[in-house]
């Protein structure tokens, strides 16, 4: 019947007489994506609203009541995308995808929606009924149609699915070789109905047999040894099929560089694959297409592309084979030369090698390339001398953040954990360590170049082994110490915790040295001092951390005053240290013996004062502030806090009365006697005097100045005789009773104590 043939009498001058076996526009693929992310059955679903119908016999139209056609163009696809208002993501984007395929060719788009629907009924069961058509949308009176057609058109498996969608992108790639085999997986009649696929594969082929005439052509130069031919024959089968191993191959087999070229391609192994850099002659507004070339590869093996631009920048190939030796070739766009690089081993090296130098010691950190199954460390000492280090092990050492197994690094890169190695016992001078990255290769083992270094192992001094402290009987504090050899060392207080003993440090960064302990480790700390001296061995720029210990420097105790009191006791006065919670007293006999410590609390000695049993006979007492930190050894006290208190002197003197002599009484009698219970009083006793008041009973003296003087007992009488006895005159006749007193002068009389009797007996009558 007329009309059961698709297109029979229909439709514009570019209506198709058969069904579609390939969509035949480019990146496919990504179009296919972006719908079956949409969940679309077929992009037919994105141009009909609900209720809606599909015409595609004789172009794109949307029915959507009687009558009411609409062809879908280029400006009704952009209509719906604004409709939509979903900007540049979803179905907006694949409405502006559409919308510039239908302007750069009107029949794409019919002809990607005829593809699918046919696929659709080619892979549903009851795909051979009109109403499974009308089901995917399309309108009734064209479903049989369409199904009939579908019917008569080859059905394409997996396989040949595949390389009728990835046809026109390797075509319009000028993958030439690669388009070729999707042709042959096609069925023989595919291009039976479908002029437009049948045309392609016409040019494919024509382009194949055009590239095989100049393989032969070059491979006979080659024969006749004229490699120039050659090349120039690999050359041009090259830009017409660039993924033609035997092209390629040629190509780099017979090419020589000529006078003016730009010079070879640079390649170079990184993390994460091989980093490509054109040469500084090349034109900087050429394209090229690079090809990557495999030692010991079949050469029928397929050439991969490495995707990118060869600009200013590297180009990176992310996918070259680790452990083989590969070749790089950037086949221009237009005339010119090819830039080929030289044969490299894809073994990347490690990356921030860092070296440090310690104490007869060398440490080196890296981190490992992706892919290495191993790292080999060498070091070669000052003679020459080569040494492996052994298998590294995980390290991450302070001021070096190491990365974690399998964190991702810059660019994107996955590295490794950092490694490092560690030589011990080494000499100082120069030494120099090589990394190198083991790979499994297509042969066995292969071992990169390395990463080399220098290194230089400083002398460095000895360690401080012990450090001590004592007192100093003259005050301060003394310094002993062994180890050190080698350097100077250097007493020094940590601002925080101490480093641990024999850690490495910059002397740099030492604080700086105490200014109150000498080379000779006498310490004169500061009153008040409380610290922790520390000893550091000092080389040049390098010192090790020694040992510490704990002093104290109390503080200084001033205005030490002794004064004797009665019964073998002495009254202790001093202005209380600013900041001491406690002051010890100290009481030594000078003429040897215990001495005895008495510590005072401020709040008592402030309240009640102090006064201290001291016996007598002379003493030395010395007070200092106690120490604050029971494991600090305190400083001897500064010679400020001492006072001497002579031995216990007494001067007693007695006014005894004269006889009577009938009605009136003889003189009296001064008696002055020496007291030493502490034992010899020794020189410089001081004289008594006796002053007299004034007559008729005024006041009693106070002072030697309030009255005149009566008489006079040196201290050499005394010392001499230990009592002296002198008369004292009666008061004249009429001039009535006097008091009397006496008075130590000179000499020690502050430390002569002055035994008194009882005021009322100082009385002359």
């Amino acid at each position: 019947m007329a009309g059961t043939e698709f297109g029979h009498a229909l439709g514009r001058s570019r209506a198709l007489s058969g069904l579609p076996a390939a969509p035949l526009v480019a990146r496919y693929g990504e179009l296919a994506s972006e719908q079956q992310a949409l969940g679309l059955r077929h992009l037919g679903d994105l141009l009909i609203p609900a209720g809606g119908r599909l015409r595609v016999l004789d172009g794109i139209f949307t029915v959507e009541g009687p009558g009411r056609r609409r062809h879908v163009g280029a400006q009704v696809l952009r209509g719906l995308r604004a409709d939509r208002g979903d900007g540049e993501s979803g179905a907006g984007a694949l409405l502006e995808r559409l919308a510039a395929i239908q302007e750069r060719d009107q029949a794409a788009l019919r002809r990607i929606l005829l593809y699918q629907l046919v696929r659709l009924l080619h892979e549903h069961p009851r795909g051979d009924l009109p109403d499974t058509a009308v089901g995917f949308g399309i309108d009734p009176d064209e479903a049989a149609a369409l199904v009939h057609a579908a019917h008569a058109s080859p059905r394409l498996d997996p396989a040949q699915r595949a390389a009728a969608e990835g046809l026109e992108d390797e075509w319009l790639a000028g993958q030439v070789r690669a388009a070729a085999r999707s042709a042959a997986v096609l069925p023989r009649t595919a291009a039976a109905g479908d002029p437009l696929l049948a045309g392609r594969l016409a040019g494919l082929a024509g382009r194949v047999r055009a590239a095989d005439a100049l393989l032969d052509e070059a491979r006979a130069h080659e024969d006749r040894r004229d490699r120039e031919r050659a090349a120039a024959a690999y050359g041009q089968a090259a830009r017409l099929a660039w993924d033609c191993p035997r092209a390629v191959r040629g190509l780099v087999r017979t090419h020589r560089p000529a006078e003016g070229d730009p010079g070879p391609l640079e390649a170079s192994p990184v993390p994460g694959g091989v980093a490509l850099r054109r040469p500084a002659g090349a034109d900087p507004a050429g394209t090229w297409r690079v090809v990557r070339l495999t030692r010991r590869e079949p050469v029928t093996t397929p050439l991969p592309q490495v995707p990118g631009p060869l600009g200013a920048g590297p180009l990176t190939d992310p996918r070259a084979p680790l452990g083989r030796e590969v070749r790089y070739v950037a086949l221009p766009g237009e005339g010119g030369p090819p830039l080929i690089s030289a044969p490299l081993l894809v073994a990347p090296e490690v990356t921030e090698l860092r070296l440090t130098d310690g104490r007869s010691r060398i440490g080196a950190t890296w981190l490992r390339p992706p892919g290495a199954t191993g790292v080999r460390v060498t070091l070669t000492d000052p003679e020459g001398r080569t040494r492996d280090l052994g298998a590294p092990s995980a390290a991450s050492p302070a001021g070096a953040a190491g990365k974690g197994s399998g964190e991702t690094g810059r660019n994107g890169v996955r590295e490794t954990a950092r490694e490092g190695v560690r030589a011990d016992g080494l000499g100082a001078g120069e030494y120099a360590l090589r990394v190198r990255c083991r790979y499994a290769g297509a042969g066995g083992e292969v071992v990169s170049g390395g990463v080399g270094a220098a290194v230089t192992v400083h002398p460095w001094p000895e360690p401080v082994a012990a450090l001590r402290a004592s007192a100093r009987g003259a005050g301060g504090l003394e310094l002993r110490w062994s180890g050190g050899a080698g350097g100077a060392v250097r007493f020094v207080q940590w601002p925080g915790a101490a480093p641990a003993e024999g850690a490495e440090l910059a002397a740099s960064a030492l604080p700086p040295a105490l200014a109150w302990v000498d080379a000779a480790g006498i310490a004169q700390p500061p009153p008040g001092t409380l610290a922790t001296v520390s000893a550091v061995s000092v080389l040049g720029e390098r010192a090790l951390a020694g040992p510490g210990v704990a002093v104290e420097a109390p503080e200084a105790v001033t205005g030490l005053t002794l004064r004797r009191t009665s019964g073998g006791r002495a009254k202790v006065s001093f202005d209380w240290p600013e900041g001491a919670g406690r002051v010890t007293v100290a009481v030594t006999p000078e003429s040897g013996g215990e001495c005895t410590e008495h510590p005072v609390v401020r709040a008592v000695f402030l309240r009640e004062g102090l006064e201290l049993p001291v016996g007598p006979g002379a003493v030395r007492v010395t007070a200092y502030a106690a120490p604050r930190s029971a494991h600090a050894v305190a400083a001897a006290p500064p010679g400020g806090g001492q006072a001497s208190l002579p031995a216990d002197v007494a001067i007693a003197y007695r006014l005894v009365p004269g006889p009577r002599r009938k009605l009136r009484r003889g003189p009296a009698v001064l008696r002055v006697s020496l007291l030493s219970p502490g034992g010899d009083p020794g020189s410089g006793l001081p004289d008594f005097v006796l002053v007299r008041g004034a007559p008729g009973g005024g006041p009693r003296p106070h002072r030697a100045t309030d009255g005149a003087e009566l008489c006079r007992v040196t201290g050499a009488e005394l010392a001499a005789s230990g009592t002296v006895e002198r008369e004292i005159l009666p008061h004249p006749p009429g001039g009535g009773p006097y008091a009397v007193r006496g008075f130590l002068l000179g000499g020690r009389a502050a430390s002569v104590r002055l035994d008194e009797p009882s005021l009322t007996s100082l009385v002359v009558r």
